[in-house]
C-alpha cells in the first residue's frame, strides 16, 4: 500500500499514453477502464485527458490526504460560481449551492446549513419515509412487472417532494418537479466528461430541453420561496429552515438566490442518489435470494405488519447491511475531482497544478487488499455481531474489522465536502427497503442484461425491469 509522505525527490507516475485514446477508451465502460488502468499501473495513474492531465488516485490514504487533511491545498475541479446558461455544467442546474461552490463560502454554507441534517431532525422525518414508501408500492400488483429505478425515483421524489417542500406526490408543484426536472440531458449528460462546457453549448435537442426544464423548475422553487416569505416562517420542511437560517457572524439571512440554489441542489442530489442505491440493492436481493429471504425474515421479526419507525432501525442490521453492500458495488456517485492550487506532492507524485485528481469509489470498494471477493454480494461483511451461522463465511464482519482504512469505503465522499445528506439518504434507503419489504419480493427479468452507465451518479443504463412477486 501506498504511503501517503514528503519525499525528497518526486516520481514520474505512471499511466497510458495519447490523449485521444483514453478520450475513446472513456467513452465505452469507464469504470471498467479505470479499473483496468488501477490493476496496471497501481494507486496512483497519470492519464492525459484533454487539454487537462487527470491523476486517478484509488489508494485510501491518498484519498484522506486529498479530500480531508490537505483539503485546503484542492479547489472543486469543476466548480463554477457561474449561474449563465454556459457556467460549469453543474452549475447550470445547481447555482452556487453546496455542490459547486468552493473556498471559504462553501465552507460558510456548510456550516448554515449543517444543522439542518443533525439525526436528531432527520429522525423526524422517518414518519414521511414509512407512510410514502407504503404509498408508493399500493399501487402494485402481482405479477406487476416494474421499472425499478422509474419506482424507486417516484419514491425518492416523493420524499424530497415533502421533506423541502412539504408538498405531497399528487400535489401541482410535485407534478411540475417530475416533468421538469433535467436528469440526464443537457450538461448533467455530459459532465464527467472532457470538453462538457463546449458540449453543452451544441443546439442539440436534449440540451434544449434541459434549459427549458431547468428553467420551468427555476420557476416553481422561486414560488415557493416567495409564499414562504409570505407565511409566518414556522415550517419545519427544508426550504423554510433555509429561508430562517442566519450566519452565525453577521446575522444576515440568505437571499432568493442562494436559498433557491441550496434548494435545487438538496432536491436534485437527495432523490436520484438515494432512488440509485434501492435500485441496485433490488437488482442485488433480486440475484441472491438468500441474502433476500434473509432480509425479508428480518423484517417479519422486527416489524410484524406495522411499518418501520426511527426506533426499529437498530434491530434492522441486516437491511442496512444490504444497502451499505449495495453502495459498496454500486456507489451513489460516479466520483470526486479536486484541482490542486498549486504544486502538490502525494506519495512521492507531482500533481501539478490546475490538474485534475480524480478519486472514484467504484474503484476503492472493489480493492482486493480491503475487500477480499470485492465482486461478490456479501452484505455480512457489515455485520459487528454476525449469527452463529455466518462465522465460517471468511467475509463476516470484514468491513468493521480493524486495520481497513476508513476511505476504502467513500459511497458519500469524505472531509468537509463530504455529502451533508449521508444519513438521510441512510436512513431512508432503510426505512424504504423495510415498508416494502413487508408485502414485496421482486424477481429479475429472465434474459434482461443490466448495464450500469456512469455518468454523475451511476445507473441502470436502460432502468431495472422486475417482476413483483405479493408475499
Amino acid at each position: 500500500m501506498t504511503q501517503v509522505s514528503a519525499a525528497p525527490m518526486a516520481t514520474k507516475t505512471p499511466g497510458p499514453t495519447g490523449r485521444l485514446r483514453a478520450l475513446l477508451a472513456m467513452s465505452g465502460n469507464p469504470m471498467d477502464y479505470f479499473t483496468g488502468l488501477r490493476d496496471q499501473y497501481g494507486p496512483i495513474v497519470h492519464l492525459p485527458l484533454g487539454f487537462r492531465d487527470m491523476y486517478l488516485v484509488s489508494d485510501p490514504e491518498a484519498a484522506h490526504e486529498v479530500l480531508v487533511t490537505s483539503h485546503r491545498h484542492f479547489s472543486k475541479a469543476t466548480m463554477s460560481n457561474g449561474r449563465g446558461k454556459w457556467a460549469a455544467p453543474l452549475s447550470v442546474v445547481f447555482g452556487n449551492g453546496l455542490t459547486t461552490s468552493d473556498g471559504e463560502f462553501h465552507r460558510k454554507q456548510r456550516r448554515l446549513i449543517q444543522p439542518m441534517f443533525h439525526h436528531e431532525r432527520i429522525a423526524g422525518y422517518g414518519r414521511a419515509f414509512a407512510e410514502i414508501s407504503d404509498d408508493i408500492q399500493s399501487g402494485w400488483k402481482d405479477g406487476d412487472r416494474l421499472d425499478m429505478a422509474v419506482e424507486m425515483t417516484e419514491l425518492t421524489l416523493a420524499v424530497v417532494a415533502r421533506t423541502i417542500f412539504d408538498v405531497s406526490l399528487d400535489s401541482d408543484v410535485a407534478r411540475t418537479i417530475r416533468t421538469a426536472m433535467p436528469r440526464h440531458e443537457g450538461p448533467l449528460r455530459w459532465d464527467s466528461l472532457p470538453f462538457a462546457r463546449y458540449l453543452s453549448m451544441l443546439p442539440l435537442p436534449g440540451n434544449k430541453r434541459f434549459f427549458e426544464g431547468r428553467d420551468r423548475l427555476d420557476a416553481i422553487v422561486y414560488q415557493l420561496i416567495e409564499e414562504r416569505r409570505k407565511g409566518d416562517g414556522q415550517g419545519a420542511d427544508l426550504l423554510s429552515l433555509l429561508l430562517a437560517a442566519r450566519d452565525a457572524d453577521t446575522g444576515e439571512p440568505m437571499d432568493d438566490r442562494q436559498v433557491h440554489d441550496e434548494a435545487i441542489t438538496l432536491l436534485m442530489a437527495g432523490h436520484e442518489t438515494t432512488a440509485n442505491a434501492l435500485t441496485w440493492s433490488y437488482h442485488l436481493l433480486g440475484n441472491h435470494p438468500e441474502a433476500r429471504d434473509r432480509m425479508h425474515e428480518e423484517i417479519d421479526e422486527v416489524l410484524g405488519d406495522r411499518l418501520p419507525t426511527v426506533q426499529d432501525l437498530p434491530r434492522l442490521t441486516w437491511t442496512d447491511a444490504v444497502l451499505t453492500e449495495a453502495m459498496r458495488l454500486y456507489p451513489p456517485i460516479m466520483g470526486m475531482a479536486r484541482r490542486p492550487l498549486e504544486d502538490f506532492e502525494l506519495c512521492g507524485h507531482r500533481i501539478p497544478k490546475d490538474s485534475f485528481v480524480a478519486i472514484l469509489p467504484w474503484i476503492n470498494h472493489r480493492d482486493p487488499e480491503w475487500w477480499p471477493q470485492p465482486e461478490r454480494f456479501a452484505p455480512q461483511r457489515w455485520l459487528k455481531n454476525p449469527r452463529p451461522a455466518d462465522a465460517a463465511d471468511e467475509l463476516t464482519g470484514h468491513a468493521v474489522r480493524p486495520g481497513r482504512p476508513r476511505l476504502a469505503y467513500l459511497p458519500f465522499g469524505a472531509g468537509p465536502r463530504q455529502c451533508i445528506g449521508n444519513n438521510f439518504t441512510q436512513m431512508e434507503g432503510v426505512m424504504a427497503l423495510a415498508t416494502v419489504g413487508r408485502h414485496w419480493e421482486f424477481e429479475p427479468v429472465p434474459g434482461f442484461a443490466v448495464d450500469p452507465l456512469a455518468r454523475i451518479t451511476i445507473r441502470p443504463r436502460l432502468g431495472l425491469p422486475m417482476s413483483a412477486r405479493r408475499r
